[in-house]
C-alpha cells in the first residue's frame, strides 16, 4: 500500500528524508538545484492545501491516468513534466536552501494537520479526493527526494 502524506508517520518519514539533503546534492536526474526542487516543492504542496477546484469534470483519460498512478504503477517516472506554473528552474539562489528546507518541513507537516476537504483539481488526474491528494503527494514527494538521493 501507498504512503499518505495525511498520516503523521509518513509526514514524519518525509521530513527525515529532507533533512538529510544538503544544498550541493546534485541530482540523478532532472535539472533542477536541491534548493530549486524544494521550492517547487513548497508551491506545489501550498496549492494543493489552498487551491479550489478549477475542472468541472474529469476525464476519461484523467481518470485512467489517475488510477494507473496511485494505485497500479509503484512511483512516478523520472523527467515528468510538471505544471508550468511550478518550474523553478533559475528562479532562486542556492543561498535560500535554508529557508526552503524550513518551509518545506512547515508545509508537510500541514497535511497531517489538515482537516478541510482538498479541492484542488490535479492537472493529470482531474478531480480527486482528499485521500487521493494525499497519495499524490507522498508520491510528489519521495519522487524528488529520491531524484537527490535521499
Amino acid at each position: 500500500m501507498k504512503q499518505n502524506i495525511l498520516d503523521r508517520h509518513a509526514a514524519l518519514q518525509i521530513v527525515s528524508r529532507v533533512q538529510l539533503l544538503q544544498p550541493t546534492d546534485e541530482g540523478r536526474w532532472g535539472m533542477m538545484t536541491a534548493t530549486e526542487m524544494l521550492k517547487h516543492c513548497n508551491l506545489a504542496n501550498t496549492q494543493i492545501l489552498e487551491g479550489e477546484r478549477t475542472q468541472p469534470k474529469t476525464t476519461l483519460k484523467q481518470y485512467l491516468l489517475r488510477i494507473l498512478s496511485l494505485y497500479i504503477v509503484p512511483r512516478f517516472p523520472k523527467n515528468m513534466q510538471g505544471a508550468p506554473a511550478n518550474d523553478t528552474s533559475g528562479t532562486i539562489s542556492d543561498t535560500r536552501f535554508y529557508y526552503e528546507r524550513e518551509q518545506f518541513i512547515k508545509t508537510i507537516m500541514k497535511f497531517p494537520a489538515n482537516r478541510k476537504p482538498l479541492t484542488l483539481s490535479h492537472i493529470a488526474f482531474g478531480n480527486i479526493s482528499t485521500r487521493q491528494w494525499g497519495k499524490a503527494a507522498w508520491m510528489h514527494m519521495d519522487h524528488h527526494l529520491r531524484q537527490f538521493g535521499v
